[in-house]
């Protein structure tokens, strides 16, 4: 091979590594994004070197670990004094090297940020990466941005994500089950059995439990019960619920009377209780105004049999009419 020849081969990839760190930095514009998806159309071989340059990147973060730089530093350490200027040169390269390659694996170790809504309507707020979440009340969700991850962790209740474009991946735990987002608005909530419901509305998200993974498409919803096996749900039902919660609504198709009662019980101050336990599992349809009980005690009442009684600590319990 010529010199020149090496040349034109480094070329791609040292355009392609200057657009792995210019994807990663904050301030980067979409017509800056446009342009690099434009790159990569140009030639086969800048998709090749795109791969090569984001697999270094990632490969970078075992840098710390690697005997080489440690052995490295172990002899740097035991140099004579009199060679003080190279030696505090090449130790100087070499923490520098482990510093940077600790901070890559470490993903620069950012701290948990914490979005809780601690009141009975849903609440919007922006997140730092510029993700949108709608936080249903009662919701607690647990946020990491580092460099090259964005991680959420959903801990209690229900949450809808616009998610900001970005070359870091965005993956949100909630309980056994980790989804990860391909450019996309979706929803995933937490139930108190142990169910974790997702339902996409834009693009596409891919969910894993365990060893099994399923990619949703838009207007579709799965639950993940808490066996770790995943459930496909009705489509038709789930665009209909997901925009409607957001707005204050709720709406149900054929779900357990427990969970209607957990979802209804975010947006009140007198809770509902189910007394009985056969009837756990009715399945309840309908739409109904977040937090108004009454409502829903008046459609259980007429279309199911079922009155509430109020407890002296101020609850309602409900039973059967008959």
């Amino acid at each position: 091979m010529t010199r020149n020849a090496y040349k034109d081969d480094t070329l791609p990839f040292e355009r392609a590594s200057a657009w792995v760190a210019r994807l990663e930095a904050t301030d980067c514009t979409s017509i800056e994004r446009e342009a690099f998806e434009d790159w990569l159309a140009e030639d086969p071989a800048n998709v090749t070197a795109w791969v090569q340059a984001e697999k270094l990147h990632q490969r970078s973060a075992g840098l710390a670990a690697d005997p080489w730089v440690r052995t490295a530093a172990a002899r740097t350490a035991r140099v004579p004094q009199r060679r003080w200027l190279p030696s505090v040169a090449a130790a100087a390269g070499i923490c520098l090297a482990v510093g940077v390659g600790w901070m890559l694996y470490t993903d620069g170790n950012p701290s948990p940020q914490i979005y809780a809504n601690a009141s009975h309507m849903p609440q919007t707020r922006t997140l730092a990466d510029g993700s949108i979440a709608t936080l249903d009340a009662g919701t607690t969700l647990s946020a990491r941005f580092g460099w090259r991850k964005r991680e959420l962790e959903l801990q209690r209740g229900r949450v809808q994500l616009e998610v900001a474009a970005s070359s870091r991946s965005l993956r949100v735990q909630a309980g056994g089950s980790s989804i990860r987002d391909i450019g996309t608005t979706f929803q995933v909530e937490r139930l108190d059995d142990g169910r974790v419901e997702v339902a996409l509305l834009e693009g596409a998200v891919e969910v894993t439990s365990g060893s099994a993974q399923h990619t949703l498409s838009p207007g579709q919803q799965l639950q993940v019960l808490a066996n770790g096996r995943i459930q496909p749900g009705p489509q038709l039902a789930t665009t209909a619920a997901a925009e409607a919660w957001p707005q204050g609504k709720l709406v149900f198709d054929a779900t357990p009377l427990s969970t209607v009662v957990e979802r209804m019980n975010r947006y009140g101050s007198t809770p509902l209780v189910i007394a009985d336990p056969d009837i756990a599992d009715l399945a309840v349809s309908g739409t109904f105004r977040a937090g108004d009980a009454n409502e829903l005690l008046s459609a259980l009442e007429l279309g199911w049999s079922i009155a509430g009684q109020t407890r002296k600590d101020g609850a309602l319990e409900l039973r059967r009419t008959y």
